[in-house]
């Protein structure tokens, strides 16, 4: 069989897929160690040559034709494929090694898979895990097109978006833990030793750290300050462990799920300021394929991250600070509304 010559190259599939999870050719270019042109070269020399439109190209982002994502669909079972082939010829069989093929979104790949997987211990200690990361349809994907044995998705992943509401009939969820919104800020900010909450229009006023326009977090804290008409005065970064070093080193705040500041708020290098209204809590699923078993060593991931509980616990063996700093935030939000609503009544 001879290939016809506007058969994409694995490389440039590999790159619109990166574009497809990241929503920028930027951030897909810098993933892959390219320039932006350079990237960008790629993806239009790959429409010529199959004689299609596969972006829609914006100053806020790139997004995926619908034969864009057409293309993305075959372009992840052909990726899959190509990935078994290496292993194959590399002398690995896959019917003898013990592997965990997981999903999840980029915060819970992070800042919860493997503290789940370190719970395990010896269990997993020969299993080789992969984990693929993405948005809400992509895992799905994944799970749907058996390229994954389990997906862990986050009510973050995509703005509104819920598991229960957007799984198929073939598919199974099981619930985790909530994960919640809050504010944060470094220990040497002045509203680290507050002792009230901060009100809606300070974190409006404040310099803040933001994630990119499209990711959910970021819908909400506009969402948030929309009716004080911010935020004014910001960072934006396209990663929360770059929003947390921006933080912990400065004197901004940031709106970020508890999830990825645990052991930041546990150790002290950061702290929740409570606000004077209640921050919002998603839940985190386990999803898996109703027509395929749950491989045992994916049944006990599932096991240990439900036992673990939510993140809104601080990790064990922290300081006393640490342990306290979520109880503490809520009671300080509490006293305040009580206080308001006392004044209103006299």
């Amino acid at each position: 069989m001879v290939l016809p010559s506007k058969m994409p190259q694995l490389a440039d599939l590999d790159l619109l897929l990166s574009v497809e999870d990241y929503g920028s050719v930027g951030k897909a270019a810098q993933a892959h160690s390219l320039s932006q042109p350079a990237a960008s070269i790629r993806l239009s020399a790959m429409e010529r040559r199959l004689g299609i439109r596969l972006l829609e190209r914006s100053p806020t982002g790139s997004k995926l034709t619908e034969d864009g994502k057409t293309l993305a669909e075959y372009a992840r079972n052909v990726m899959y494929a190509a990935r078994e082939l290496l292993e194959f010829g590399s002398g690995s069989s896959l019917s003898e090694t013990k592997r965990l093929r997981l999903a999840s979104s980029p915060g819970i790949s992070e800042n919860l898979i493997p503290e789940w997987l370190s719970r395990g211990g010896a269990a997993f200690g020969d299993v080789r895990v992969e984990v693929q990361t993405g948005k809400v349809d992509t895992l799905r994907q994944l799970v749907h097109a058996n390229h994954v044995d389990l997906a862990f998705i986050d009510g973050w992943c995509e703005a509104g978006g819920l598991v229960p509401k957007q799984s198929r009939e073939d598919l199974i969820t099981q619930y985790i833990c909530d994960d919640r919104l809050a504010v944060v800020v470094g220990s040497g900010h002045p509203w680290a030793t507050r002792p009230g909450p901060a009100a809606v229009q300070e974190l409006a006023d404040a310099q803040l750290v933001v994630r990119e326009r499209g990711s959910a977090i970021r819908e909400f804290t506009e969402e948030l300050l929309g009716a004080a008409r911010g935020p004014r005065n910001y960072l934006e970064f396209p990663s929360n462990g770059a929003i947390k070093h921006a933080i912990a080193a400065g004197q901004r705040a940031a709106v970020l799920n508890v999830s990825t500041v645990r052991s930041e708020l546990a150790d002290g290098r950061l702290h929740w300021v409570p606000l004077d209204r209640d921050m919002p809590a998603k839940p985190i699923h386990a999803v898996w394929s109703k027509t395929r078993p749950l491989p045992g060593y994916a049944r006990e991931l599932v096991e240990i991250a439900a036992k673990k509980g939510s993140p809104l616990r601080p990790v064990d063996g922290v300081s006393e600070l640490g342990s306290n700093v979520i109880a503490e935030a809520d009671a300080a939000r509490t006293m305040f509304l009580r206080s308001q609503s006392m004044e209103t009544m006299t």
